[in-house]
């Protein structure tokens, strides 16, 4: 049976990448209403998520 958690936190972790690659190449875009640059903060917190995601699954391979 296929897990999930691994083709999740892969997506999550590449994409958690993906923004902080966007937040690092172009610091000038933020958003709105806040100073925050908000690419950096998602694509951080995306990245930790797929990182527990796929260590949950390799947890559980083994």
């Amino acid at each position: 049976m296929v897990d999930l958690r691994e083709h999740t936190g892969r997506f999550f972790f590449l994409l958690g990448v993906i923004l902080i690659g966007v937040a690092l190449f172009q610091p000038s875009n933020r958003a709105p209403l806040t100073d925050a640059n908000v690419n950096l903060w998602s694509g951080l917190l995306m990245l930790a998520f797929g990182s527990l995601l796929l260590w949950l699954a390799r947890r559980a391979r083994s």
